[in-house]
């Protein structure tokens, strides 16, 4: 019965530890993503929004950039649907983009 109780105590703490980390001495939390509402008339977001199509174009295909369809920040992460043309064929990518210290660094790019 002890062996148990000790069990479930250990995973407890795994999950309190999890669900509040600590950095510091201070509790963290993560904030939740928010939109970004006016995606296609913000300049930030436009410029956010080309970093990952010039990422793209310095390895694989010339794509080029139309605008940010829709936009979304957690902390310093930012979630983007884009609107680019591909040989002439608009299509929507998804990146990510972390900005840290003034500079972005591309996440993902499907």
């Amino acid at each position: 019965m002890a062996k148990m109780e000790v069990r479930i105590l250990a995973v407890s703490t795994m999950i309190l530890a999890m669900l509040f980390p600590v950095v510091n001495g201070q509790t963290t939390t993560v904030e939740a993503e928010k939109p970004i509402g006016d995606a296609t008339d913000n300049k930030e977001v436009e410029e956010l929004g080309r970093f990952p199509v010039e990422e793209n174009n310095k390895k694989v295909n010339q794509l080029e950039f139309e605008n940010v369809v829709q936009a979304a920040k957690q902390d310093t992460k930012y979630f983007l649907k884009i609107e680019a043309s591909d040989k002439g064929e608009n299509k929507t990518f998804s990146a990510v983009v972390l900005v840290q210290s003034g500079k972005n660094e591309l996440v993902s790019f499907t």
